[in-house]
């Protein structure tokens, strides 16, 4: 795993808002498993499905998650993205192939819609166009259009996905 140091600096407008990236510790776990249960969580919940039947699911899922990165992107960096000295978000992304993987962008609910994800985005796409990254590529959920507006205005384009429950996106440099 590869530290923020290995990276440019965070854009002007993220660093005026005293944002920074830190690797994810075992003391973050809790915030981490709260914010993926309240994300992904919520649609469940909308549909009637009892409290306690999606914390479960969610606790599950996430570990299933854990496990799947854990192998599928050994060498993935886990950054917790602060504002100030307040988690607001992680971010998992796969720096070790010419075609670099964004596993999870997520942000605090709290975190969202005030700049924080375009800026974030700005920053990997230099760090991938200066490292000489073929393209940047991830899988967004379907019904996630708040995400998948945050990609296209960056530039990802879709491709063929294969799944049903997520949309494929790639970014190429240039």
């Amino acid at each position: 795993m590869k530290s923020p140091s290995d990276m440019p600096p965070l854009p002007a407008g993220l660093q005026a808002r005293d944002v920074a990236v830190r690797p994810i510790e075992d003391g973050d776990a809790p915030l981490v498993a709260r914010w993926h249960a309240e994300f992904r969580g919520a649609s469940f919940l909308a549909m009637g499905w009892p409290r306690e039947q999606v914390a479960a699911m969610m606790a599950d899922q996430l570990r299933l998650q854990q496990v799947h990165v854990a192998g599928a992107y050994p060498r993935a960096d886990r950054w917790l993205v602060l504002a100030g000295e307040v988690p607001a978000g992680q971010l998992l992304l796969d720096r070790a192939r010419a075609d670099w993987r964004l596993i999870d962008l997520l942000l605090a609910p709290e975190a969202q819609g005030l700049g924080l994800g375009s800026g974030l985005m700005a920053w990997i796409q230099d760090a991938a166009a200066r490292a000489g990254a073929a393209s940047i590529t991830l899988d967004v959920g379907f019904d996630n259009a708040p995400a998948q507006a945050l990609y296209r205005k960056a530039g990802f384009v879709e491709e063929a996905s294969e799944t049903e429950i997520a949309v494929a996106m790639r970014w190429r440099p240039g």
